[in-house]
């Protein structure tokens, strides 16, 4: 129905002699319809000329309906009556014209208003429309403007914490300072994607790519160590994905620093697939395995690697690899596609 008043709306568009030819063409269609069956109907019948004059006033406006109107009237006087030319002699034929013209005009009056009716409401629904996407619009110029600001701001306080972190003598503090920086440089690129991609959510493989990468230059070096990503092509609120990040910058960290000494080679693997109703991450490496656990220092930042896996309503498991090595696995709820 909403089709059909669509395509009235567009065909009221139309110039006007055009208008005024569909409502003809309607009002003769319904002559040769009444002529063809008019052994079939009642004598002075005019029924078949409502439809004509229904649809002249839908399709082509309140005029043409009012055209439709007269040329049915004028041909059913001059052709189905009985008379000379338009003079109709038998008293209820011509009463019967009178109320078909009254009628008619009733229909097109009430056609024109519920068209106008109609084009109102698709009129507001357009502005309706067009205000819902230019609110839309600002709101994520706004998300943008507050996600670059945000980045800024992080960016500054990692440069701070390096700068406090290398005017230090104890290693430990120094350390430690450090790995917040490291840790504020993640969220500042979550932040970086969320306003490059201007949305919401953040696409987790170039996150989780350029966080890698970063790594690489900053840990390995020319040092003989693969580190691979092999992420699933999905977006994660900025909550969730900040979380993923952290995890993953924690444990890969904690790999190139401790799983490989004395110029070991090795892999480090960080996966992020969807299985099921849910996504796993994991962080694997083939280095010296758990034995070195308490070397690897991992006190603080397995506590914050499983408290991050709670707030993404999963738990993280960290347990020896398959064959060497240490794995990481944590699987949460995956957003709906």
């Amino acid at each position: 129905m909403h089709d059909l008043f669509a395509l009235a709306a567009r065909s009221r568009a139309l110039p006007i002699w055009a208008r005024f030819l569909g409502a003809s063409g309607l009002s003769l269609g319904a002559f040769a319809l009444q002529t063809l069956l008019h052994e079939r109907l009642p004598p002075g019948q005019l029924l078949l000329f409502i439809p004509a004059v229904m649809f002249s006033a839908l399709f082509f406006g309140g005029e043409a309906g009012g055209w439709s109107t007269a040329l049915s009237a004028a041909l059913a006087a001059y052709f189905s009556f009985p008379g000379e030319g338009f003079a109709v002699s038998d008293p209820a034929e011509a009463l019967a014209l009178v109320l078909f013209i009254a009628v008619a005009l009733a229909i097109v009056f009430v056609m024109q208003e519920l068209s106008g009716v109609i084009d109102r409401s698709d009129s507001e629904a357009a502005a309706a429309q067009t205000l819902a996407t230019k609110t839309e619009r600002l709101k994520n110029l706004y998300l943008q403007e507050m996600a670059h600001r945000t980045k800024n701001d992080l960016q500054f306080v990692c440069s701070m914490l390096q700068t406090e972190a290398r005017a230090l003598d104890d290693d430990n503090a120094r350390a430690s300072l450090l790995a917040a920086s490291s840790r504020v440089a993640v969220v500042s690129r979550v932040y970086a994607l969320l306003q490059h991609d201007g949305g919401r959510d953040v696409w987790m493989r170039p996150l989780l790519d350029d966080l890698c990468a970063n790594l690489r230059l900053a840990l390995i070096d020319e040092r003989p160590i693969a580190l691979r990503t092999e992420v699933a092509d999905c977006a994660l609120e900025v909550d969730e994905a900040r979380a993923v990040a952290l995890i993953v910058n924690e444990l890969v960290v904690n790999a190139l620093k401790y799983a490989f000494p004395d110029e070991r080679a090795g892999t480090v693997k960080v996966r992020l697939r969807r299985d099921g109703d849910d996504l796993a991450l994991s962080v694997e490496d083939d280095g010296v395995g758990p034995a070195s656990m308490e070397a690897m220092g991992l006190g603080s930042g397995q506590k914050l690697v499983r408290s991050l896996g709670q707030q993404l309503g999963g738990a993280a498991i960290i347990e020896p690899g398959a064959e060497k090595g240490l794995r990481c696995e944590l699987r949460f709820p995956a957003p709906p596609d």
